[in-house]
This record gives structure tokens, C-alpha cells and sequence, in this order.
């Protein structure tokens, strides 16, 4: 009974309602401390690197999937 207890706690913890608040405060947390470090011209050289690598066509799909609202 008291690892059943235990699991549903742990369970109803990870349960954030609407949205992901953890996920979206650790987005824009990155988020600031990539324009506060000036790396924005950085990482868009490797986000254009990466679509022209080899994993370029999987990230074209995952683009698309959620565009279409559907994750990847």
C-alpha cells in the first residue's frame, strides 16, 4: 500500500495541467541566456548546418508534423 501511495504521488507530480509549465519555463530560461550570451547568429549557423547535413530531412518532417499539429 505504501509504494502504491508512493507511485501515485510521483505520478500526479509529473501532471502539470495545462501545458508544461517546467518545460516551458526551462524553454525560455535557454531562451534568455542564449540572447544574453549573443549567440543567436551561432546557433542559426548550426540550425542552417543541420538542415543541410544529413539529419536535414528529419528535421524538415518534424517541422511539418507540427505544423500540421501533430508532434514528432
Amino acid at each position: 500500500m505504501e509504494n502504491q501511495k508512493a507511485a501515485q504521488q510521483t505520478q500526479s507530480a509529473d501532471i502539470e495541467g495545462e501545458g508544461n509549465h517546467t518545460a516551458d519555463r526551462r524553454y525560455r530560461e535557454g531562451v534568455q541566456r542564449s540572447v544574453k550570451d549573443g549567440k543567436i547568429e551561432q546557433h542559426a549557423e548550426e540550425a542552417a548546418e543541420a538542415l543541410d547535413g544529413p539529419e536535414g530531412d528529419a528535421l524538415r518532417e518534424a517541422q511539418e508534423a507540427t505544423r500540421r499539429g501533430r508532434p514528432s
